[in-house]
């Protein structure tokens, strides 16, 4: 019987944010983010869902029904790209701590428009 030897999963979740990309207050506007992270083991266990899902949750909530620009960390840029590299580290920092690591990053504003961060692109 074949073993696989690396396993990935992939775990999504909702986020509700407010932004203007000038920082003017008559063009704000809101988002339903969708949030994709990729997670990688290399156990023969399946992972614990709920303490992955629970980090990831963390991580965003406090960005939830936010206005982005009001928020230090997006002063000078409250875009998608922007909040994806922000999550992104902060999301797999915490899982690192739990010992899951994240491989690949996705957000969207829409199915059709993704920014995706990978392990290849944060080094």
């Amino acid at each position: 019987m074949q073993v696989v030897e690396e396993k990935r999963y992939k775990l999504k979740q909702f986020l509700a944010i407010q932004h203007s990309f000038d920082g003017n207050t008559e063009n704000i506007h809101a988002h339903t983010i969708a949030i994709n992270c990729s997670i990688k083991t290399y156990t023969e266990d399946i992972i614990d869902y709920g303490k992955v899902e629970n980090v990831i949750k963390k991580c965003i909530d406090k960005y939830e029904n936010k206005y982005l620009n009001d928020l230090p960390e997006f002063k000078d840029s409250a875009t998608i790209e922007k909040l994806g590299e922000v999550l992104c580290f902060e999301i797999d920092d915490e899982l690192k701590k739990t010992g899951y690591e994240m491989d690949r990053f996705e957000i969207g504003e829409t199915p059709l428009r993704v920014y995706v961060i990978t392990d290849e692109l944060r080094d």
